[in-house]
């Protein structure tokens, strides 16, 4: 079967699969038919903003009651009835914005995103950046201005360039296998203080090219992927059909990840 053909045939144990790693919880929908742009206080009530909470209208982003090391699974609605498949993550590792969260968006933190998270207060600075000159000034918070701040808030947990890439016969739509990728290798890191860099690594396996194959068969997480689908595939929708497809997955991850091992 091509892949095109088992990617359509899958698509209810696909999302059967999604539910239970994410323990039943459904996934939240993410309207973005009228714009791209997305403020970050849906995903999360902006830590400058937390002390103000009593004084305004009582609204929450996803993570606000999220525990730490947990995720969510975001349905994007685009035009044109178009889907996308995004997973938000809280946990103690990430520490590139206050809040502790990020965005996995397999299209990558740059141009191919498909949103971008805006914010009334600038990115936060680096530490390193602590001591720089009065240049940086500029970027101090001005009344009335938005701030893309959509690569503190995917960083580190995205890509900094797409992985979904590659013709539809080689990659007939596999954002959300990405997705399930992302989430089955979080919750099978027994050690979530470090599994940032590990995941990190993975990222880089993805990302490489196929030997001796063109682009637009995508990349090594394309194939990846594709593997992936056909575990899920041939799993009936059942608890313990779903507890071995994931060990199956996480077998798989593993050996992506010794093959970085023996690369380095």
């Amino acid at each position: 079967m091509t892949r095109t053909a088992l990617f359509k045939k899958s698509t209810r144990k696909n999302q059967e699969f999604e539910r239970f790693l994410c323990g039943g919880q459904e996934a939240a929908v993410l309207d973005a038919t009228n714009s791209k742009y997305i403020p970050l206080s849906y995903f999360v009530t902006p830590t400058s903003e937390s002390h103000e909470r009593n004084t305004r209208r009582r609204t929450h982003g996803l993570a606000d009651k999220m525990p730490y090391e947990s995720f969510r699974l975001i349905n994007l609605q685009q035009r044109g009835s178009h889907a996308h498949s995004l997973v938000l993550f809280k946990s103690r590792a990430i520490t590139t914005n206050p809040e502790q969260i990020s965005i996995f968006e397999c299209n990558g933190q740059y141009t191919q995103s498909e949103i971008r998270v805006i914010h009334t207060s600038p990115p936060p600075r680096d530490s390193d950046d602590s001591d720089s000159d009065s240049d940086s000034d500029d970027e101090d918070e001005q009344p009335g201005m938005v701030y893309d701040v959509t690569e503190q808030y995917f960083s580190p947990i995205s890509p900094k360039v797409c992985l979904n890439y590659g013709n539809d016969k080689h990659n007939p739509g596999y954002c959300g296998i990405f997705g399930i990728i992302a989430m089955v290798f979080h919750r099978n890191c027994a050690e979530k203080s470090t599994w940032i860099k590990k995941w990190t690594a993975l990222l880089k396996y993805m990302r490489q090219e196929i030997p001796d194959e063109p682009a637009c068969h995508g990349c090594m997480g394309t194939n990846l992927a594709a593997q992936v689908q056909e575990i899920i595939a041939a799993h009936p929708s059942t608890q313990t059909a779903h507890q071995n497809a994931e060990k199956a997955i996480k077998r798989l991850l593993k050996e992506a990840l010794k093959t970085i091992k023996q690369q380095s």
